[in-house]
């Protein structure tokens, strides 16, 4: 069960010591979602109870639910349920997840980011322009560096997020990349992985999150 902050769950969150081996190991937060097999990218979203979720909302903004837990299954309920708090303030609601909608599987067609929110949002596809197709998942899971930028950011616009990814990307590599190549391939790889998708949420190309408020459900309670 999840202590509720005195200040906030943001607060909570960027306040944890900086996460160097999640960080290390940000391929694996790039491949978690990329597995061709549902049942295993649900549970890579949901294995960690310390995780953070991006998804996209009706409106097109970046919306954040944050620790993701499966409740599993019983005799009386065979189907699977998962759960996850969404807000940010110590009053977050626990709400209950469409699993299958979030780790679903979607294929984006996108054109090279400019280098201004306005500039990115702008970007459209026209008829003769070279497109790149990459697939990626309703929500996105970040890695350590990525979610403590997104945190701090205080903004929900994905255009605006582009470009402080952009900048946390450069930081990163530069202070803790060194000589590391590979570290910095993963790291780009998850900054591309992270545009292509915010660019898609703010264009309303990725399904808006579905989840329920079930304020009386009796096993979501318990578990926050």
């Amino acid at each position: 069960m999840i202590a509720r902050p005195a200040a906030s769950f943001k607060a909570f969150y960027v306040r944890q010591p900086e996460d160097d081996d999640g960080n290390k190991n940000t391929k694996a937060f790039t491949d978690a979602l990329d597995d061709t097999d549902e049942e295993r990218r649900v549970k890579n979203f949901t294995e960690d109870l310390n995780a953070v979720l991006f998804a996209a909302n009706a409106e097109g903004k970046t919306q954040i639910l944050h620790y993701p837990a499966s409740l599993g299954r019983t005799r009386t309920r065979p189907k699977n349920k998962v759960a996850a708090l969404a807000g940010m303030d110590p009053h977050a609601m626990a709400v209950q997840l469409d699993e299958k909608h979030a780790a679903k599987l979607i294929d984006l067609n996108l054109v090279d980011a400019k280098a201004t929110a306005e500039g990115i949002k702008s970007i459209l596809i026209p008829d003769n322009a070279a497109v790149v197709t990459c697939k990626t998942a309703n929500i996105f899971l970040p890695a350590p560096w990525l979610k403590n930028t997104i945190l701090n950011s205080n903004t929900d616009c994905p255009f605006e997020l582009i470009l402080s990814a952009c900048q946390a990307k450069n930081e990163f590599i530069q202070d803790h990349c060194g000589g590391d190549q590979h570290l910095q391939d993963e790291i780009k790889a998850h900054y591309d992985g992270f545009v292509s998708w915010a660019w898609a949420g703010g264009h309303e190309k990725i399904e808006p999150l579905r989840f329920l408020v079930r304020p009386d459900d009796v096993e979501l309670r318990p578990t926050f």
